[in-house]
Formats: C-alpha cells, sequence, structure tokens
C-alpha cells in the first residue's frame, strides 16, 4: 500500500499476515513516484515471502491506529486455518469464532537495505483474500463506520476543494462518480455520489493525467464507507487497470452504454453534490458579472501586457505572446425551479468568447442568455422568463433561512 502526503513523498508499505494470523505493516523504501507502487502490487501482492534485516518501530493497537485496522477487519477471518503459538505446527485452530486481532506491528528497516526474498512465479498463498468487489448500490446500503470496500466507478466531474487556509497540495479532491448499479435505479438511491480523496491517498500520474481530459472507468481499491461518505485515505489505491486478484462478489462491473443522468434538483439535494437542474430565469446579478482574458492554449487566467508590443497580451506559463485570448466571463441568474418552487435557486454561469476567430462557444445558457453578454453590455428583460435546463451543476450551498440553493453550472468529463 502507498502511503503518503500528496506532493511531497511516497513510501511503500506492505499489510503481511503469516501463518500465526498475525499481521504487521511493513515500511519499505520511498518510491519516486506513486507510479512505482503498481508494480510492486503485481510482483508481490499475495506471494508468499521471507523478509529479513527489519526492526519493530511500535506495536500499534486498534484505538491507535482506526485506518489500518479497518484494513485488517476486512482480511478477517482468516480463509484458512492457523497455526496456535506454543503448540505443535501440527496443530491448527479453525477460522471461526477467532477473536480479531487487537495490536499490529509496524515494523522497518534496521539498517542498510532491506532484504524482501519473494517468489513471484509461486502460485498465489491460501492465506490471501483478494478485495471483494461490490456495487456502489450495495455500498450505500451497508450499515456501520470505518468498512473497507472496493468497486468501479465511472468518473464523471473532479473538483478540487478550495480551503484557501490549507496549501493546494494538502487539499481534498472530490471525484463525483456513478455506475451501473446506481444508473438503473429508483429515486430512493441518488445516482451519483460523491468520493472525497483525501491528501494522504496516493493518485499516481496516469490517474491524474487521465482524469483531466476524459471521463474514466477507475477501480477503487480499500476506500472508507462510513457516516454516509465514501472516502480515499491512505492505503486506498486507485487504479485504471484490472487488478489481477479480485473477487467480483456478484457486482455489475459493465461499463456505462448509454447517456449518464443525474438526480433532478429538489428538496433532498444536498450541498457539495451534483445534479441537473430546469426552470425559468426570472432574475439575474447584474452586479457579479465581471469577463477576464485567458490564453487560448493554457488557460492561464493571469495574462499581462507583453514586454515587446503593448498592444498584446503575453501568457508566462507558455512563455508565449497570446495571439487569439479568450474572453471569459461570468454571471449569476435565479431561476425558478418547480421541484425547488419555495426556494431561491442562484446559478453561476460561465462563458467564453474567443475573439481571436470570432466564435462564441456555448456553455449551457449561451442560447439563452447570448444576448445579455456582449462585451459587458446587459439587456436583463430579453431573458426573464425564459426557460432553461436541464443543466450539469455543482452545488455549492444549501441554505434554510432563506431558503437558498447557490449553484454553478458544470461540464461533465
Amino acid at each position: 500500500k502507498p502511503m503518503s502526503n500528496r506532493g511531497m513523498f511516497c513510501r511503500l508499505c506492505l499489510l503481511v499476515q503469516d501463518a500465526y494470523g498475525m499481521f504487521s505493516e511493513v515500511q519499505l523504501q520511498s518510491l519516486s513516484s506513486a507510479d512505482d507502487v503498481e508494480q510492486y502490487c503485481r510482483r508481490w501482492e499475495g506471494k508468499f515471502g521471507c523478509l529479513a534485516g527489519m526492526k519493530v518501530l511500535q506495536r500499534t493497537t486498534r484505538g491507535r491506529a482506526l485506518g489500518l485496522f479497518s484494513l485488517i477487519d476486512s482480511l478477517w477471518p482468516p480463509v484458512v486455518p492457523v497455526k496456535v503459538p506454543g503448540q505443535s505446527q501440527d496443530s491448527e485452530m479453525m477460522t471461526a469464532n477467532l477473536p480479531p486481532p487487537s495490536f499490529c506491528y509496524i515494523l522497518t528497516v534496521q539498517s542498510g537495505e532491506i532484504h524482501v526474498e519473494v517468489d513471484e512465479e509461486e502460485q498465489i498463498s491460501n492465506l490471501y483474500q483478494p478485495p471483494a468487489v461490490h456495487g456502489l448500490k450495495e455500498i450505500l446500503q451497508i450499515d456501520g463506520s470505518n468498512e473497507r470496500c472496493s468497486f468501479w466507478a465511472q468518473v464523471l466531474y473532479l473538483r478540487l476543494q478550495t480551503k484557501h487556509s490549507v496549501p493546494v497540495n494538502q487539499r481534498e479532491i472530490w471525484l463525483f462518480v456513478t455506475d451501473s448499479t446506481l444508473q438503473n435505479v429508483v429515486h430512493t438511491i441518488p445516482k451519483v455520489v460523491a468520493v472525497s480523496v483525501a491528501a494522504s491517498c496516493v493518485l499516481s500520474t496516469e490517474i491524474t493525467e487521465a482524469l483531466s481530459v476524459a471521463s474514466r472507468l477507475v477501480f477503487f481499491k480499500d476506500a472508507l464507507w462510513g457516516n454516509g461518505r465514501i472516502i480515499c485515505v491512505e492505503r486506498t489505491v486507485l487504479l485504471l487497470q484490472k487488478p489481477l486478484l479480485y473477487s467480483a462478489a456478484g457486482a455489475d462491473l459493465s461499463e456505462l452504454t448509454g447517456p449518464v443522468r443525474l438526480d433532478e434538483l429538489d428538496s433532498t439535494t444536498q450541498a457539495n453534490s451534483i445534479c441537473a437542474v430546469r426552470g425559468a430565469v426570472v432574475g439575474v446579478n447584474e452586479s457579479t458579472a465581471f469577463s477576464w482574458p485567458t490564453c487560448d492554449r493554457c488557460g492561464n487566467g493571469k495574462l499581462e501586457l507583453s514586454p515587446q508590443d503593448r498592444g498584446l497580451l503575453y501568457c508566462n506559463q507558455c512563455s508565449e505572446v497570446v495571439i487569439s485570448p479568450v474572453l471569459k466571463m461570468q454571471l449569476e441568474v435565479f431561476l425558478s425551479c418547480p421541484s425547488r418552487s419555495q426556494s431561491t435557486v442562484k446559478v453561476k454561469v460561465w462563458h467564453k468568447m474567443s475573439f481571436g476567430v470570432l466564435s462564441i462557444v456555448r456553455l449551457g445558457l449561451f442560447a439563452l442568455i447570448n444576448m445579455l453578454l456582449s462585451l459587458q453590455s446587459y439587456e436583463v428583460q430579453s431573458v426573464l422568463g425564459k426557460e432553461v435546463g436541464l443543466l450539469n451543476c455543482y452545488v455549492h450551498s444549501v441554505t434554510g433561512h432563506p431558503s437558498c440553493v447557490a449553484l454553478e453550472e458544470i461540464v461533465l468529463l
């Protein structure tokens, strides 16, 4: 399992179990990147091996390491009988009614290089339990807290939490995901769920680059479920490829074939979710409307005047003059929504206009309010009463007194 703070370091750790049922977490060398983790998983996971040159860093207990023991609990009881300390090696205890472990050793390298001897050609050990893969619908119905779960899901939208007091490399990332078990159910279960990726969870370059350009089917291994949330923390692994060893447990692992459906905005919609919205325009907040030029190559919104030609803009990220800047515009629109008739629904709308080729790109509401934005001149009356939807939106906040829902129009991956 990889353990790290995002952007700081990545350390390879092994969770090992011996023939007596004893668990230990072995902290190995630092890795240059999370991309190295997968090769060790493929070479070592499930194999029997011998580790030499180790020392006990600490003996930790359930109360001190809840995350570690949630992973151990998901592997308990053993699938085969375990040996009993102090008794003949031939004497074995059955796996039924064994109490779960109350402690775990943390091992590290004593001096010099660690000696790990793993027979990579050997068959999978009968002690090994592959992760049981479930559908999201089944996971959402599990009672309990700190339950480890593994699942496939289609990532629809990615959002970095904007807590300005927290450095960027330590902020949570929210992945909004779905699968066929959620898309094919009635309204009692959400069609899309948010997965919180903590800064302690390692994301490989392959994952981050893939999600920056398109929706992808991702395997979430050993995420935490509890209190209505799915959280990826240290010891959680995200993969694009099918793992070599896993148990499907009856889950529907098929990719989505039809268009993705979001839950429509209604009285049950909560903050930090995504939803579909329809309604009529009843107002425009002109005081919040503004625009700014961005680079047409990298999207940088902090352009400067070119030092050589004062009539052109310059992008420091590309180190080039911006010939065709893209003007981005922001506007807040108030909607009257039948599904939330007692609430004020405020939607932040984004537009972009390329002046290089004089082409306008539609981002949802453009067909209805393009006459509202024309180089910052506004014709409010022309859009009042117009019907809009379905818009894909991120829910910033939901307040009760007064009843107000603040949304932001988004584009799904």
